[in-house]
């Protein structure tokens, strides 16, 4: 994301969006938001409606604004570098844990489903068109978009070390 603190209703969302790293949907609750930053609910209902307001709106956040917002810092770039900065804000924002929390919470809450779906989408193109822009065609691009994609939502744990870690070897594996 930015490197500007959030405030106001987005502080309430990256707030929200910690506790769902740390211990899933369950763990976003009123109390435990307060507590984490150290403001009243009176704040928390000067921006949300009340509890299923939130929620909602911290599952549209992760699939439409933070994701945009994400895209937005690297769209200029040159395709390798793209895929690599892209890669460093996932890593840097802690974008792992965040979408496994997330990929969970869409089994059971259709806001949640849509944002995953949505974000996936808005990911899946910008992985596809760095790939057409290096230079594959639109079939092949898609196809390597899905393999890096899958990669980074993958959350098997192999008997074996995981060379998968290495995003620099992935990329030029995918993009020679």
């Amino acid at each position: 994301m930015t490197d500007e603190a959030p405030s106001g209703r987005e502080l309430w969302l990256t707030t929200g969006q910690m506790l769902l790293r740390r211990g899933g949907v369950v763990a976003v609750k009123l109390q435990a938001l307060t507590d984490e930053l150290g403001l009243t609910t009176g704040s928390f209902y000067h921006h949300f409606d009340g509890m299923k307001d939130y929620l909602d709106q911290l599952a549209r956040f992760y699939g439409a604004a933070q994701v945009r917002q994400n895209l937005e810092l690297v769209d200029d770039r040159d395709p390798r570098e793209r895929l690599r900065h892209l890669g460093r804000i996932a890593r840097a924002d802690r974008m792992v844990p965040l979408d496994a929390a997330m990929r969970d919470w869409a089994g059971s809450n259709p806001t949640a489903a849509a944002s995953v779906k949505a974000a996936d989408e808005h990911l899946m193109l910008f992985v596809a068109r760095a790939f057409e822009d290096l230079g594959y065609p639109s079939r092949e691009a898609q196809v390597r978009a899905q393999l890096l994609q899958s990669v980074g939502v993958a959350r098997v744990i192999p008997p074996w070390k995981s060379l998968a870690d290495d995003a620099e070897l992935v990329l030029e594996i995918l993009a020679p």
